[in-house]
């Protein structure tokens, strides 16, 4: 088997965690092991990446966070939204896909009209709760957030997040696939401006982002967030998306691309931006996070609606 772009992201993330003591050697072999489907594979990987040695020590536990109150600040910019805000209606979707069904979460504010929308693409985890609050946050400020599960195909994510690995075996084109059935089921809402919707994405999901945008035509603009764009670069070029591409300083795995990144859009020609936020490093934007840097995720929402203003105007 050969390893994707993600797959092998997704892998580093995984060693990275073990060497920082996040995670154990047992759940180390046993996501990678998913996504090689091969115990050769896995031991070559992993040695490669400094994690070999079956005599490391285990990590101690580390205390998971809780999650914030749902609250707004005045601004609109807080920790989330509440499933009963007046504003907004959500709910869980079910609709089919290529290859099985697809789940999902959808917010829209309640108000009649037409809206543009918002693809959202979770972490590697799955369709956690914090994604939905994040597409209940778009409705609130005037788009149609669809939060999707990539772990569909296999079954849905579960409340474990630590069960929501087994999706990450599939290919690139197969998730592709679900990602642009959910942005065709977007665009078919009555209260969606078709010709205005844009994806963002964290993480595994920031990956995702880059591959969605360089596969659709009915994206207009993008948002990723510390995703790896390795899979797609030579198609940036080639892209009229209006990008806004977000990094956290600190997070050099990532951050090292910003440069081979912004010579592809800037070779497009078309519009696109970068922020590298100081201070902040990967998954900055999840507040229910051990990595959530406040000042950077509040000034990256910010940037992040207005670039969705600005662009999704069809």
């Amino acid at each position: 088997m050969t390893l994707n772009h993600h797959q092998r992201y997704l892998i580093e993330e995984f060693a990275e965690d073990y060497i920082k003591r996040r995670m154990s050697r047992r759940d180390l072999l046993r996501r990678t092991l998913i996504i090689t489907g091969s115990i050769p594979l896995t031991a070559t990987v992993l040695t490669t990446l400094g994690c070999g040695d079956s005599s490391d020590p285990e990590p101690t536990a580390v205390p998971q966070p809780t999650t914030p109150p749902l609250a707004t600040t005045a601004a609109g910019i807080g920790p989330g939204v509440a499933p009963t805000d007046p504003a907004i209606e959500a709910s869980d979707i079910t609709i089919p896909g290529p290859a099985s069904q697809l789940f999902g979460y959808l917010a829209r504010p309640r108000a009649s009209g037409t809206y543009p929308g918002i693809v959202i693409i979770h972490e590697n985890q799955g369709l956690l709760d914090h994604f939905k609050d994040v597409a209940r946050r778009y409705a609130k400020e005037g788009f149609v957030g669809l939060a999707v599960d990539l772990a569909s195909r296999d079954g849905g994510s579960k409340p474990d997040s630590s069960q929501n690995t087994g999706y990450l075996r599939f290919t690139t084109a197969e998730l592709t696939a679900d990602l642009l059935a959910y942005t065709a089921y977007l665009k078919s809402q009555s209260f969606v401006k078709p010709n205005a919707l844009g994806v963002t994405g964290f993480c595994f999901g920031g990956g995702y982002t880059f591959e969605l945008a360089t596969a659709s035509s009915d994206i207009k603009a993008a948002v990723p967030y510390y995703g790896t764009a390795m899979g797609v670069l030579d198609k940036l070029s080639q892209t009229s998306v209006a990008f806004l591409v977000m990094y956290g300083e600190t997070d050099t795995r990532l951050t090292s691309q910003s440069t081979s990144v912004e010579e592809k859009l800037r070779a497009s020609g078309k519009t696109h931006d970068m922020k590298i936020y100081p201070g902040a490093g990967h998954a900055f934007f999840n507040d229910t996070g051990r990595a959530y840097h406040e000042p950077s995720a509040k000034a990256a929402w910010t940037e992040t609606l207005a670039w969705f203003r600005r662009y999704l105007t069809g």
